[in-house]
């Protein structure tokens, strides 16, 4: 599987820092207007079609593999401890020795691919991208179930412990702070504000999201468990216009995709599985229920739960029902007999071991 390493160009010299910005800035002339300043047939290379429009844009600079693979080395300073060597166009033949601080440690077995050069604030940048060997998944011994919402973002269930986590708060905080400061700096039409605290948002939820996908992967990666998560194919924005608000920014895809990828680079199986009625749907009887607003309770057997944990629990064995092949989707974990028109019993049996 393919990853990025992000790594901060340190201790730069004046002279280093103009040979980086020649060749930085030479390269931006050459993607958007084909002017060539004497920049390497190497960064040339990476624009290979015909322009028919001008994007304004900052592209970062290419580091083909070919030239960057043999030339990385670990020598402990007083600066830093890694370096790396990459082509420069007026030091043709003899490089640019860059001292790096990487954000988190490489592994130890990888293979470099084509990297990139990102000049940010008037810092420079290093994008290693790499390609890691995957883990096998392991064989699960329960499964968690993971219900997305707006009342509760993240809604977090073990089929064997019967353990429930409700995650994610945090994530709805920003969004509505960050909405109702929009909302006050539109009706003072300060633009420039505005869109200053669009890429402050943007941050903090991508930082948010990065750390609740990360510890709900090793909650399972402990537990040995498996990973079911609904997936949202159609969502209908019906329901009033802060209803609609909300939905449109809901993070459910990206939180998915991180989900994803982490559970991949740890060997966590990972499912998307069907939504369709889970929130309706009584995760005991597996009847047809009443949902009000955040609540849920099945007139056929009388249980009463929390919607949003009901439906983690439906979700979780769809993943079940899944993972063993059953063709069919679990509705209960146990039926509930019921004498004289009442419910009789509510014991549940652990269908998720699946040794």
């Amino acid at each position: 599987m393919e990853k990025t390493f992000r790594a901060s160009v340190i201790g730069l010299t004046k002279i280093k820092r103009k040979l980086l910005d020649y060749d930085y800035g030479n390269y931006q002339w050459w993607m958007m207007f084909g002017i060539n300043n004497g920049i390497l047939s190497a960064f040339r290379a990476f624009k290979g079609y015909k322009q028919e429009r001008l994007t304004y844009k900052e592209y970062p600079l290419p580091l083909q593999s070919r030239f960057i693979k043999d030339w990385f080395r670990t020598r402990k300073t007083k600066l830093t401890s890694e370096r790396i060597k990459i082509p420069n166009s007026r030091k043709k033949g003899i490089g640019l020795w860059l001292p790096l601080k990487f954000h988190q440690p490489m592994p130890k077995e990888y293979t470099l691919k084509d990297s990139f050069l990102v000049r940010k604030k008037n810092k420079y940048y290093i994008h290693f991208c790499i390609e890691i060997p995957e883990p096998e998944p392991y064989f699960p011994r329960t499964v968690i179930g993971i219900d997305c919402g707006l009342k509760n973002p993240v809604t977090l269930v073990d089929l064997e412990s019967r353990s429930t986590l409700f995650l994610g708060k945090e994530l709805k905080r920003t969004k509505g702070k960050y909405f109702y400061l929009r909302r006050k700096l539109g009706k003072e039409k300060n633009l420039k504000m505005i869109r200053k605290i669009r890429h402050k948002e943007k941050n903090i939820v991508n930082s948010i999201l990065h750390q609740l996908s990360k510890d709900i992967v090793n909650l399972a990666y402990e537990n040995k468990a498996a990973i079911s998560i609904g997936y949202l194919k159609h969502l209908k924005k019906n329901k009033g216009r802060r209803f609609n608000r909300k939905l449109a920014s809901f993070s459910y895809f990206q939180l998915c995709n991180y989900l994803e990828y982490k559970a991949k680079e740890k060997g966590v199986p990972f499912l998307k599985v069907s939504e369709y009625n889970t929130s309706k749907t009584c995760s005991v009887c597996g009847a047809i229920g009443k949902r009000e607003k955040n609540w849920f309770r099945c007139e056929h057997c009388n249980y009463e739960d929390n919607a949003d944990r009901n439906a983690a629990f439906n979700i979780g064995k769809r993943g079940l029902s899944y993972m063993l092949g059953l063709g069919v989707v679990a509705s209960a974990l146990k039926p509930i007999a019921k004498v004289n028109g009442q419910a009789h019993g509510h014991e549940i049996v652990q269908v998720c071991n699946l040794h």
